[in-house]
């Protein structure tokens, strides 16, 4: 019964995305290694926010509510810019 559900809940939860992946990307190989690339750009970006988060973080008052919420407002935004500049940079390093 364990294994059962194990299997019907991982096939529920990554079958769109294996489905996606056999019919669009996996027949041409090309495909594969730009979205491996791609992947390693969202991750490097997501790195690189994060260690700014920890350094600004660790300088900051941690007894100020107001600040941590400044901060973390300052966070999402940082790492969405920083995701949608990874993106532009791979963009133009594709084309």
């Amino acid at each position: 019964m364990t294994a059962s559900v194990f299997f019907g809940c991982t096939f529920i939860a990554f079958g769109p995305a294996i489905a996606l992946f056999l019919f669009t990307i996996a027949r041409d190989p090309l495909r594969v290694i730009f979205l491996i690339a791609g992947a390693f750009f969202w991750l490097c970006s997501l790195l690189l926010s994060s260690l700014v988060w920890f350094i600004t973080v660790q300088i900051s008052n941690k007894e100020s509510s107001s600040q941590q919420k400044g901060l973390l407002i300052f966070g999402v935004v940082l790492s969405v810019l920083l995701q949608e500049t990874f993106r532009f940079g791979y963009y133009k390093l594709l084309k």
